[in-house]
């Protein structure tokens, strides 16, 4: 009843013979290297970079000189880490990171007293506060902090404010 169409026994010897031959193979791996390095302009992040570049570098070693895949295949990822990790260190140097820690003048926070909209917890992102009639981002160093009470704003971390809980006296 059914016609059973095996493709596998069909494309596998193809698929043997091409990576049979040794410049195929590279430029396989050379087409990959590139098409990796392209595809870091749409992807954030250098380490795509990398791995396309390591790709380019094992297909050109394994045109020349010829070298088992899995062999190639081990090769490239050791050296897809060895360029992660030292391409990485080298370009944060010429790009620091974007986080900051910024003193406040006296008009933007330090010493304010604040209300908390949202539970603010100890050393977690989550917690909300109400200043200058936004809200903002804000973490406690000390201890959480329930909705509807008040907090005092120590410093900023970029967007998130350090806040520490205050006692306010009833009246």
């Amino acid at each position: 009843m059914f016609l059973k169409i095996e493709f596998f026994p069909l494309l596998l010897p193809k698929t043997m013979d091409f990576l049979q031959d040794g410049h195929n193979l590279s430029y396989l791996w050379i087409a990959s290297g590139i098409l990796l390095m392209l595809l870091e302009l749409f992807v954030p992040g250098t380490f795509v970079f990398f791995l396309g570049l390591s790709a380019a570098i094992i297909g050109s070693i394994s045109y020349f000189f010829e070298i088992g895949f899995w062999t190639q295949a081990i090769v490239w990822a050791a050296l897809s880490g060895i360029l992660i990790w030292i391409g990485g260190s080298f370009l944060r140097k010429f790009f620091p990171s974007s986080s900051e820690r910024a003193t406040l003048n006296p008009e933007e926070g330090p010493g304010r007293i604040v209300l908390v909209s949202k539970d603010i917890l100890v050393e977690r992102k989550g917690g909300r506060v109400v200043f200058q009639g936004t809200e903002w981002d804000a973490i406690s160093k000390s201890k959480r902090i329930p909705a509807g009470k008040r907090a005092r704003i120590l410093e900023r971390e970029n967007l998130t404010f350090v806040v520490e809980p205050i006692e306010l006296p009833e009246i």
